[in-house]
């Protein structure tokens, strides 16, 4: 935001110590105005902006309400601002509550600001236990889940763009696709996914969240603040936590439609052939190069042929007579594919290559939820369709969720629950970062060729001397492709209130998963480099992780001036992963309904592989607060893997 009348430099400076100083949450209070003159338009205001302790504030943000105009508090609390006649000032603060005074005709307003011990007594979900924010030593971000929730996103990951300072969500755009989340930049050459805590249960991945099934979350960004989960915690740690029921029996239904549009217009700022070949020429003459191009020809200017196969025809030509024309999009042999003869016709007015790899596309979700709670104990269940189209051809995710959390009070001191997901995902995935992908295909293709040739069929760069696939043809040859997920996650736990302050805690969860994918290679016949073959291929994989987390929470406040936690605790984690599968060329049909890995002639490959992995941990936290003003944090960790 940029203010009118504001000096930067050393008050930047004080701001941003005062943001990470402060402790406490405030609200603004008016003091008794005074009245120096009469204010006119665009007079100036001055005052000063204090605590209830008299002490000045810096950084407090002034803003005349409904503009842009403002100001903050310099080192001594002090403002000044030209206003409007009959304005009202706003007062807020990172943190703190905003306030608004009306300026009438003042020329000094002074300002109080009170702690609102509201918000700081708020508990947030840290690590292995809760702590209030005013006594959170590590950075954590507090991301705020009704405001994400708003977002038409099926991904929890993608939904935290903007909702956390130093996290940062790259996404290619690819329905299901995880983004690329980074807390505080990147940390290592190898992987820098941070860790993801759903329910107490850590895990990689988050792409079957539910987003309506989300109670809060918290990003954990400093080794203080998330170095008590140890070596997987590199990258930062990100907890969820999924919702409970509370309450009467209430029944929500949740839906929306959307339909995403990609942007109008000369996205990617293409060249017409026209400019396109005027450019060749001046390349060519500027490199002192010969000028002999396979389809603008060899003159003193480029001619924009009538075809661009056979090479530079016009009309009228006998090469063009589409009674020779022949292709069998499903050959399956090289006497037939020697045989073809294309006739492709230039397209003068330009291939908008963009437009025709993206369209528009439909979003749908519905979410239907069930809730409540007694003292005896509570439960939320709810079920998910999520449709998510995306704006590139042949991409897709599709996904359903069923999510069961329930916990029992079996008597005041002992409390046993569960919180499980059951997820199915249907979500081919193209290639993205490689040279191969189809957004820069499709960027590069020349915009005089067209998607197709006269009889409809694919139309591309053979015997041109250009290079590059027809990325029409590929996604849509994509079309038959399938994959299918299955993952059951969830966790169940037990908590025992031993003494007064001491509580027990055991957390059993993980997750089952299995999946499975097919794909069909067809031949090409519109490129300089062909795939002259059809194959089948099909891939199973299965897994499973489980952790089980072992803790003693002693919670005590002495004298009402020591507040302290004491966390002590043991994990043990396992994973076990496998996968195999085959291809087989040379099929007589292409329909999907056929094609198995036993049906076609040709020569059978296979692949198997399988990993594990295990951690053994154990470790402790103290958190220490007296007079809730100073405070110490301290953890250890000790982790041993396999």
């Amino acid at each position: 935001m940029k203010f009118k009348n504001y000096s930067p430099g050393k008050r930047a400076l004080c701001v941003a110590l005062a943001a990470f100083l402060s402790g406490q949450t405030v609200m603004a209070v008016a003091l008794p105005p005074t009245e120096r003159a009469v204010v006119h338009a665009d007079a100036q205001v001055k005052g000063k902006v204090t605590s209830d302790k008299n002490e000045p504030l810096v950084g407090v943000n002034v803003i005349v309400k409904g503009t842009s105009v403002g100001t903050t508090t310099d080192p001594e609390g002090n403002f000044s601002l030209a206003v409007p006649e009959n304005g009202t000032l706003t007062f807020s603060f990172i943190g703190y509550l905003s306030q608004e005074v009306a300026i009438g005709n003042r020329s000094e307003i002074n300002v109080q600001l009170v702690a609102d011990t509201k918000i700081l007594s708020e508990v947030v979900v840290t690590a292995y236990a809760t702590q209030k924010k005013k006594d959170i030593t590590g950075s954590v971000s507090v991301v705020d889940v009704k405001n994400i929730t708003k977002q038409p996103n099926g991904l929890v990951s993608g939904l935290l763009q903007g909702q956390a300072s130093g996290v940062t969500v790259i996404s290619s755009g690819q329905p299901g696709a995880e983004p690329q989340v980074r807390i505080r930049g990147i940390n290592t050459f190898g992987n820098n996914t941070p860790l993801y805590v759903v329910d107490g249960v850590p895990t990689q991945n988050s792409t079957n969240l539910n987003p309506n099934d989300i109670a809060s979350i918290q990003v954990l960004k400093d080794a203080g603040a998330a170095s008590i989960y140890g070596s997987r915690a590199s990258n930062g740690v990100i907890i969820v936590t999924t919702k409970k029921g509370t309450g009467k029996v209430a029944v929500q239904y949740d839906a929306y439609y959307g339909v995403q549009v990609p942007k109008s217009g000369n996205v990617w700022d293409l060249l017409s052939p026209t400019e396109e070949a005027k450019l060749r020429w001046i390349a060519n003459k500027n490199s002192n190069l010969p000028i002999n191009d396979p389809i603008y020809g060899s003159g003193p200017e480029p001619v924009i042929p009538d075809y661009i196969y056979p090479l530079g025809k016009m009309e009228g030509d006998p090469a063009v007579d589409p009674a020779k024309y022949y292709i069998n999009p499903i050959y399956k042999t090289d006497d037939d594919y020697n045989k073809f003869y294309r006739i492709i016709r230039a397209n003068k007015a330009g291939t908008d290559w963009y437009h025709e790899v993206f369209k528009p596309a439909v979003n749908t979700s519905h979410n239907l939820s069930v809730s409540g709670g007694t003292e005896k104990g509570n439960y939320m269940i709810s079920l998910n369709y999520l449709n998510q189209q995306g704006t590139m051809l042949s991409t897709y995710l599709k996904r359903y969720n069923l999510r069961a959390n329930t916990v029992f009070n079996v008597n005041k001191r002992i409390r046993i629950g569960e919180n499980l997901t059951y997820t199915i995902t249907s979500n081919p995935q193209q290639t993205e970062l490689s040279d191969l992908n189809i957004v820069q295909t499709a960027s590069q293709m020349s915009p005089i060729f067209p998607v197709r040739d006269i009889m409809g069929n694919y139309a591309g760069i053979f015997g041109t001397g250009y290079n590059g696939n027809n990325p029409v043809g590929t996604l849509e040859r994509l079309k038959d492709n399938r994959t299918l997920g299955n993952r059951l996650f969830g966790n169940m736990f037990a908590e025992v209130d031993v003494l007064n302050g001491l509580t027990f805690r055991t957390n059993f969860g993980g997750e089952m998963y299995s999946g499975t994918s097919r794909s069909f290679v067809y031949p090409t016949y519109e490129n300089n480099e062909n795939t002259k073959y059809n194959a089948f291929s099909q891939g199973s994989s299965n897994g499973y992780a489980w952790t089980w987390t072992n803790t003693l929470t002693y919670k005590r406040i002495i004298g009402q001036q020591h507040d302290i936690t004491i966390v002590l605790g043991n994990e043990a984690y396992k994973s076990y992963f496998e996968n195999l599968g085959g291809t087989t060329r040379d099929f007589y049909t292409f329909d999907p309904n056929y094609t198995t890995l036993s049906t076609g002639s040709g020569i059978q490959s296979n692949y198997s592989g399988r990993s594990f992995e295990s951690l053994n941990s154990q470790f402790g936290r103290l958190d220490y607060a007296f007079k809730g003003k100073y405070l110490l944090s301290g953890t250890l960790r000790r982790d041993g893997s396999s």
